[in-house]
C-alpha cells in the first residue's frame, strides 16, 4: 500500500522522523486517514519518560480524527471517506466488557499513543467500533477534541449530577473546562472553577463558568465563600489536578458530610492525604474515572452540535504534523509561549 510518514520517540525526549509501511485492515477494522492530533498533558508525561504504563519506542498521539481510508473483511456500516471521531482503544474484543460496549473496563484494554502506537502518523487501523461517525456540522478539530471531551464528561457522570447541584471544579485544563461545561449539560445549576492561571479561568468564563477562583490570589475555601455564602453550598467536587493529593486533601476539609467527589485527574505514587480519616468519618463518597465508552462520544456529539458543550478558544496553536518534534523541544520541553491545546493537522 505504500509508505506513511510517522514520528516515534525513541526513548524519552528522543523523537525521530520516519517512514513505515501504510498498514492494511484486517477482519473488523478499518483504515483511518488522520486528519487531527491533539496534544494531551499525558503526551508530555509519556514524552518526559514518567508514565507508569508506556514503553519505548512510540509513537504518540490518542486525541485524533480522521477519514475512513479502507474497510477490512465484514464490515458494513461505514464507508470510504466517511469523517470519523476516534476511540483510542485496543480491547479483546470477547470479554463481557467488550461486549457490552464497556471497553474502558476490559483488562487487555491498551490505549493508542500510549501503551500502543498512536495517530503522530497519516494513517492507522482500528476496529470499526471504535470510529464513529461525525455529522457534517461538526468541525475535524472539534472531533479530535472529543477524547478528552470525553474523559471529563464520563467523569462529570461519575458525579451523579442531579438537578440544582452545584459544582465544584479544580484544575482548569482542557479536562477541567469540559467537566464544568458536562456538568452543566447534565443538569447541575452551577459549576464554579478554579486554577492558578488567570488566562485558563477567562477562557473558562467564555465558555459558561458561573464562577472562578485564582488559587494563587486567593484560598480555595475563601473563594467558594465569596461565591456561595459558605464552602458547605458545594454538592460534589471534581479534582482535575490528582499529583500528590494536595487538592483531594483541600476537598475533605471543605466537603459538607455525605458529599461526592470525584478524582478526574491522575493521583501519582507516594501521595500525601493527611486528613483521609475525616473522609471516613463525615461519609464522603470517592469515584474513580477512567476514560470512557462510545455512549460518551455518541452523546458528545449531540451536546457539541446543540451547543451545550462548545470548543471556542480552546486551541490556540495549530502545526503540520512534520512540526511534531519542534513543538516538543519548543513549547512542550521549552515553553516558548502560552498555549492551551495545540492540534497537529495533516492535510493535503
Amino acid at each position: 500500500m505504500g509508505s506513511m510518514y510517522c514520528v516515534t520517540l525513541k526513548e524519552p525526549k528522543v523523537l525521530e522522523e520516519g517512514y513505515r509501511d501504510i498498514p492494511a485492515p484486517g477482519k473488523g477494522e478499518v483504515l483511518i486517514r488522520v486528519r487531527r492530533v491533539g496534544v494531551c498533558g499525558s503526551d508530555a508525561t509519556i514524552y518526559y519518560g514518567h508514565h507508569p504504563y508506556v514503553s519505548y519506542p512510540l509513537v504518540m498521539g490518542h486525541e485524533y480524527a480522521g477519514e475512513i481510508a479502507g474497510l477490512g473483511e465484514g464490515v458494513k456500516d461505514l464507508t470510504i471517506g466517511q469523517r470519523v471521531a476516534v476511540i483510542p482503544h485496543l480491547t479483546c474484543g470477547k470479554c463481557q466488557e467488550c461486549l457490552t460496549g464497556t471497553f474502558n473496563f476490559c483488562e487487555e484494554l491498551k490505549c493508542t499513543g500510549a501503551e500502543a502506537d498512536g495517530a503522530h502518523c497519516e494513517y492507522i487501523v482500528m476496529s470499526a467500533v471504535m470510529a464513529i461517525p461525525i455529522p457534517d456540522s461538526l468541525s475535524l478539530n472539534d472531533a479530535a477534541q472529543m477524547e478528552p471531551a470525553c474523559v471529563a464528561y464520563h467523569a462529570a457522570k461519575r458525579g451523579e449530577i442531579v438537578k440544582g447541584d452545584v459544582a465544584l471544579i479544580i484544575g482548569a485544563g482542557p479536562i477541567g473546562i469540559f467537566c464544568m461545561q458536562s456538568v452543566k449539560a447534565l443538569g447541575a445549576a452551577k459549576a464554579i472553577i478554579a486554577d492558578v492561571d488567570e488566562k485558563r479561568l477567562e477562557l473558562a468564563k467564555s465558555l459558561g463558568a458561573d464562577g472562578v477562583i485564582n488559587a494563587a490570589e486567593e484560598k480555595l475555601p475563601d473563594g467558594v465563600t465569596r461565591l456561595m455564602g459558605n464552602t458547605k453550598k458545594i454538592s460534589v467536587f471534581f479534582d482535575c489536578v490528582g499529583q500528590k493529593g494536595q487538592v483531594l486533601d483541600e476537598i475533605i476539609l471543605m466537603a459538607k458530610r455525605g458529599t461526592r467527589v470525584v478524582t478526574v485527574g491522575v493521583l501519582q505514587m507516594g501521595y500525601d492525604i493527611p486528613h483521609l480519616p475525616d473522609f471516613v468519618q463525615h461519609e464522603l463518597r470517592l469515584s474513580g474515572t477512567t476514560m470512557y465508552v462510545p455512549q460518551d462520544y455518541r452523546e458528545m456529539m449531540e451536546h457539541m452540535r446543540a451547543g451545550r458543550i462548545r470548543t471556542e478558544g480552546m486551541i490556540t496553536h495549530y502545526f503540520p504534523i512534520t512540526d511534531v518534534i519542534r513543538v516538543f523541544k519548543e513549547y512542550i520541553e521549552g515553553r516558548k509561549e502560552y498555549y492551551f491545546k495545540i492540534m497537529f493537522t495533516l492535510d493535503d
